[in-house]
């Protein structure tokens, strides 16, 4: 198959259509955390694109202006988010045996292609959308040269809360835990957030959690209501949820918690915490604000086709609606 026989397959139209027949992408922070999904048309996101939370304003008197919402200067310098570009390899062989395939055919051929390129853009928005939960993105950037450097962008510090005991205490108890829980919450409620407030813990986190719910549930005297299910552990109406998910540090290989281990994260799920999307610097893929694009390179030496998946996400959390505790010993 001739190269530009291949390209007819890669038109941004073409390749939408392709992943529509693919099954869907999940990946708990991206769809539980990030759940407002953007796509930005610039290549870069401005603050003043993210600095707007939302917030109560007053009303006006019939007939009066309307007012002004606060911002900062119209910028699209301020953050430049790098881009998840992968690739795979038609080698000439490849391209003759594509020529024996009928249209289906082919079409199943590079859905898979497709498939396993948009599988790590996915791993890797969802490996920097958790380090982004911390209020700083830290992510690998892999040098032409080799090597590595470090991607950061910070976008300001969490609120916190320090337990008056913590959860691996010999003296904790369940109503300790129902009280952070409740500080927790009014610290995200008193930033001008929270109308919904969930809580993820982390792995020793959960098991401690959970050891405490057990024993009391069977105390006679018990007043405070707590359930165990397979969606958490539940405290006075309090849900806690385990999150014992892991990402893998490309630059390393190692396995890092979404949540430490010995710690709980308290965030509002309600708030305007955005995924963007970024336009794609490729000419064409029409520079289209797009979760994922791809489209084929013929190369040289070696003889052959690259086909080179992109995307440009950037998440982007408000980090004030984000309590986080160190509830127990790391």
């Amino acid at each position: 198959m001739h190269i530009s026989t291949l390209r007819g397959f890669y038109t941004p139209e073409i390749v939408a259509l392709r992943l529509r027949g693919l099954a869907p992408l999940k990946t708990t922070v991206v769809d539980t955390f990030f759940t407002r999904k953007v796509n930005h048309p610039f290549a870069k996101v401005g603050k003043d694109d993210i600095a707007d939370i939302g917030a109560a304003a007053p009303l006006i008197m019939r007939g009066a202006p309307s007012l002004a919402l606060a911002h900062g200067p119209i910028s699209v310098d301020d953050y430049e988010p790098y881009e998840a570009a992968y690739h795979k390899f038609f080698t000439a062989a490849d391209m003759n045996n594509l020529q024996l395939l009928d249209k289906k055919g082919i079409e199943a051929r590079l859905a898979g292609m497709d498939d396993s390129l948009r599988r790590t853009c996915r791993a890797t928005a969802e490996g920097i959308a958790s380090t982004a939960l911390t209020g700083t993105i830290t992510w690998p950037i892999k040098l032409e040269g080799g090597g590595f450097d470090t991607y950061t962008v910070t976008f300001g510090s969490p609120l916190s809360y320090a337990p008056a005991k913590l959860w691996d205490a010999a003296d904790a108890t369940m109503r300790h835990i129902f009280d952070d829980l409740q500080e927790m919450e009014t610290k995200v409620q008193e930033s001008g957030y929270g109308g919904v407030v969930e809580y993820w813990a982390g792995k020793k986190a959960y098991g401690l959690l959970l050891a405490l719910a057990e024993t009391y549930s069977t105390n006679p005297k018990a007043k405070l209501q707590v359930d165990v299910s397979d969606k958490g552990v539940s405290v006075g109406g309090y849900l806690v949820k385990k999150m014992a998910e892991r990402y893998v540090n490309p630059q390393t290989g190692t396995t890092v918690p979404k949540v430490p281990d010995n710690k709980i994260m308290a965030f509002a799920s309600d708030s305007a915490h955005t995924l963007f999307y970024c336009a794609i610097d490729d000419l064409d893929g029409k520079l289209a604000p797009l979760p994922y694009y791809s489209k084929p390179v013929d190369t040289k030496d070696p003889s052959g086709v690259k086909i080179i998946g992109r995307s440009k996400p950037f998440p982007v959390p408000i980090v004030k609606a984000i309590c986080w505790a160190e509830v127990c010993a790391a």
